[in-house]
């Protein structure tokens, strides 16, 4: 008896390939309530943003992953002593467009300016 050395390989192939449809419709079939658990489980999860009148929180959520938890630089320069180099409307500046490595329009005009004016008396 001569066996086809390829029939246990093509019958593999066509239980992943079957398997992989039922999992697909499984999916489908299943995805209107892993999205509903998802939102629930972000909504939980979701903290507020700070408000546009806290320079400190503000600095936290937008600046301390670039510039250092307690800004002494990291991938972004340090800003500890920004004030001592720049003034508040050059910060400004910078925050609203952008600088060397930094992208324009992290945060808007706003708390960009009250981002600034903390940042500046940081001396």
């Amino acid at each position: 008896m001569n066996r086809n050395p390829l029939m246990p390989l093509a019958a593999i192939a066509i239980l992943g390939i079957v398997l992989m449809v039922v999992v697909s419709y499984w999916g489908l079939n299943n995805a209107d309530k892993m999205l509903a658990a998802q939102d629930a489980k972000g909504q939980a999860t979701e903290q507020a943003a700070p408000a546009a009148d806290d320079p400190e929180g503000l600095v936290k959520a937008s600046c301390v992953s670039c510039h250092g938890q307690n800004l002494e630089g990291a991938v972004g320069p340090a800003l500890a002593d920004v004030g001592s180099r720049l003034s508040a409307d050059e910060i400004n500046n910078i925050i609203i467009n952008g600088g060397a490595t930094m992208p324009p329009g992290l945060v808007d005009a706003e708390k960009a300016k009250t981002i600034a004016a903390w940042l500046a008396e940081k001396k």
